[in-house]
């Protein structure tokens, strides 16, 4: 059985109590899901959303990157080209907290109904 270390406790509870205050900002967010080994997330079909890739501070959608100004248009292009409501981050290792934080942050501007987000890192040489 996998177990979630400390630190990987730790991110989930102050990104939900970030993402709590943040979104007394906005009227209607997304719901966002943290994602983890542990199997207490829900499955989904490749096909049922829009897959990014957080990298070194940017998000990646097949393997290109998406300029931080851009995300929202781009984001809002797919989700309606695939006709989903659905957003999926995976994060790199070594990913920065901060980033995940300002990654999530930005696809709460868009379209999607829900966002998730792995709390396990995908190594450089694996794609999701």
């Amino acid at each position: 059985m996998n177990k979630i270390s400390f630190a990987g406790l730790s991110m989930i509870a102050v990104l939900s109590v970030f993402l709590s205050a943040r979104a007394e900002d906005k009227h209607e967010s997304p719901q966002v899901s943290l994602c983890g080994t542990s199997g207490y997330c829900l499955p989904a079909r490749r096909e049922s959303f829009v897959l990014l890739v957080l990298e070194e501070g940017a998000l990646y959608w097949d393997k290109k990157p998406i300029p931080n100004a851009e995300v929202i248009s781009y984001v809002n292009g797919l989700l309606k080209a695939k006709k989903v409501s659905i957003v999926g981050v995976y994060a790199r290792e070594g990913s920065k907290f901060g980033d995940v934080v300002r990654a999530v942050d930005l696809l709460r501007g868009t379209n999607a109904e829900h966002i998730g987000v792995s709390i396990s890192e995908i190594p450089y040489d694996r794609e999701p």
